[in-house]
């Protein structure tokens, strides 16, 4: 939390084109020192690069939802070739960035296969729109995959979290499938050796290694990033997950109910 943000211009300073007082806007989560906090507050003095206008219809709560799980995912799916017929594995499916590569995955003509530690939260991949939804810790990742693909596997593996389940995402794909792994920082002695990643049988796929938000870097593909995510979310395949609302000044619970982990999406304060 204190990244993302939605709310309405009250005053635009000089050089600023495109925005007016007025305008509802949404805070993106571009990589710079003067983005990152301070919108734990009612106002915020936000550089007109980190802002997009809001989508017609969408509350403010939904639009401060929307960007940064949308933006990761997005990332993620940009640098594979993703279509109809395609099948995918989707590593921790109810994180707000599993949700949004379900979503977008569906979206582009693909079948999805979600996990979840357990069965609990089975249910929620299947409402999101995955197609098959595997609980780790009660089923066998592989198994599951090619028991529902004739053997063969998927062509590629989003992994959101790597740790336990590395070893049965890779065992999940088919040959010639692709392991793409989000990282939120690179430790410093890791080498990203690969762009893409090794053919299954002839040695283990390196994963795709790459900063979360490096696209908002990439001007020609923030903006198609943007174009997508507008698209989505305004013809319906995509919609954030809200976990749970606070007041501002509630913002002590809401940080506990961070920290009680289980979440069914982003949680969001309010300023009013």
């Amino acid at each position: 939390m204190g990244v993302e943000g939605a709310g309405t211009i009250t005053e635009t300073g000089e050089g600023v084109n495109g925005f007016a007082i007025g305008n509802r806007v949404s805070v993106v989560p571009v990589q710079s020192p003067l983005v990152g906090s301070g919108t734990y507050a009612t106002h915020a003095n936000i550089p007109a690069s980190a802002l997009v206008k809001s989508l017609d219809g969408t509350s403010a709560a939904k639009e401060a939802s929307i960007w940064m799980a949308a933006l990761q995912a997005y990332n993620l799916l940009c640098k594979v070739s993703v279509g109809a017929g395609d099948a995918v594995v989707v590593t921790a499916g109810t994180s707000p960035v599993g949700s949004a590569l379900i979503q977008f995955a569906r979206e582009m003509g693909a079948t999805v296969f979600a996990t979840t530690r357990t069965s609990e939260r089975q249910q929620e991949l299947l409402a999101v729109g995955a197609h098959h939804a595997i609980a780790t810790d009660e089923e066998v990742l592989s198994e599951a995959v090619r028991g529902e693909t004739a053997g063969s596997g998927v062509e590629i593996v989003f992994d959101t979290v790597d740790g336990a389940v590395l070893t049965q995402s890779i065992l999940s794909l088919a040959e010639r499938g692709q392991r793409v792994q989000l990282r939120r920082a690179v430790d410093a002695g890791h080498k990203c050796r690969a762009r893409g990643c090794a053919a299954r049988g002839s040695r283990p796929p390196e994963p795709v290694v790459r900063r979360s938000l490096e696209l908002t870097q990439a001007p020609e593909r923030f903006e198609a990033a943007k174009a997508y995510i507008r698209k989505v979310v305004a013809s319906g395949p995509y919609q954030p997950l809200i976990d749970s609302v606070f007041k501002l000044d509630e913002v002590e619970q809401a940080h506990r109910r961070l920290d009680g982990g289980r979440l069914n999406g982003k949680i969001v304060l309010v300023t009013s």
